[in-house]
């Protein structure tokens, strides 16, 4: 068995301690100092990221909602940020936001290099911020996406609804080139 950080990316394979293979997952988390579910699907994260999860959770509830999605109007598109988890107590704001977004550009990136996990009432938002996005000509980019949310589209086959970059820059290029061709 071998766990994936949905965080960073670190493998860990530690023994399966010859159990069964839902109990395997939940004793290698517990005994290994990551976080997460039980089940192999994950969110999973190791002690550094687990450790800054909590240090992010301790922060987001002394801080407004509000700073956990921005919106930042460039030239060529509009990108929003999101960082922290993206719940239910988070995705009505994202939802509101890339709607603002897609009145005023046509292009939305979706900065999700800060974000933790997404639940399915987040992914509902991204779908709902693409399709305001579509209606007026244009699209919803996503930069740095999780192995986990990457996964999760891919689960709910939308991994081909929505283009992926590594990063804000690579998706913001990737406007340009639409523009010229």
């Amino acid at each position: 068995m071998e766990l994936t950080c949905d965080g960073c990316g670190v493998v860990a394979a530690p023994g399966g301690y010859g159990l069964h293979d839902t109990e395997v997952v939940y004793v290698t988390v517990a005994g290994t100092g990551w976080t997460g579910t039980a089940f192999a699907r994950g969110p999973h994260h190791c002690p550094s990221c687990s450790a800054t999860s909590v240090a992010a959770r301790a922060l987001r509830v002394r801080t407004a909602t509000g700073d956990q999605v921005s919106l930042e109007i460039g030239p060529a598109a509009a990108v929003v940020r999101v960082t922290g988890d993206v719940d239910l107590a988070v995705a009505d704001e994202l939802r509101a936001v890339l709607e603002s977004a897609a009145v005023q550009r046509r292009v939305i990136v979706v900065d999700l290099a800060e974000a933790g996990t997404i639940d399915s009432t987040g992914v509902g938002a991204l779908v709902r911020g693409r399709n305001a996005a579509r209606r007026r000509g244009g699209d919803l980019l996503l930069a740095a996406p999780s192995r986990f949310l990457q996964m999760m589209l891919r689960t709910m086959r939308l991994h081909t609804a929505f283009a992926t970059y590594r990063s804000v820059p690579h998706a913001l290029a990737s406007t340009t080139d639409r523009r010229a061709a």
